[in-house]
């Protein structure tokens, strides 16, 4: 049986990180790195050590086979807009294996429970247009496009 619980333990989640890093960075790789697991290490320690970061692991026979992280943001009051709160969907990784068996619905559900618990109305995220997995998945959902960003390279 698969279990999804709250953890921040680096090791867990590291080899699925690890694939998606690389993919990035096979995509784009002007822009993301290669893994590299004491940079990465050193920088998500920092993400872990905050405590408006969540992530919840989901393990099946001990073996963890997906990951979500998000950062729970306050957005303050301006002359433009007004104050709000965010649930911000800032990673996912489901392991291949593991991808169309409900695992990433899993993980979904699970944070928004956790919206639900700590009154946040509004969850986000964000992932490469070209990633149209990611995008299936995330509309079936019923995650909406909001923004749409934009970039060219300059020679």
């Amino acid at each position: 049986m698969i279990q999804i619980e709250e953890n921040k333990d680096y090791a867990l989640i590291q080899p699925l990180l690890e694939g998606v890093q690389n993919f990035h960075a096979e995509l784009f790789p002007g822009v993301y790195k290669p893994f590299s697991n004491d940079d990465i290490r050193t920088e998500m320690q920092r993400y872990l050590s905050d405590p408006q970061c969540r992530i919840f692991v989901a393990q099946l026979n001990g073996d963890t086979i997906g990951y979500i992280m998000v950062l729970i943001k306050e957005i303050q009051e301006n002359a433009f807009h007004y104050s709000y709160r965010i649930m911000h969907i800032d990673q996912i990784s489901v392991s291949k294996i593991h991808q169309k068996t409900g695992v990433g619905s899993m993980l979904m559900d699970k944070v928004e429970e956790l919206a639900k618990e700590l009154s946040i109305a509004r969850l986000e995220l964000d992932h490469l247009h070209i990633n149209t997995k990611a995008a299936t998945f995330f509309r079936s959902k019923t995650y909406m496009p909001y923004k749409e960003k934009l970039f060219k390279t300059l020679n």
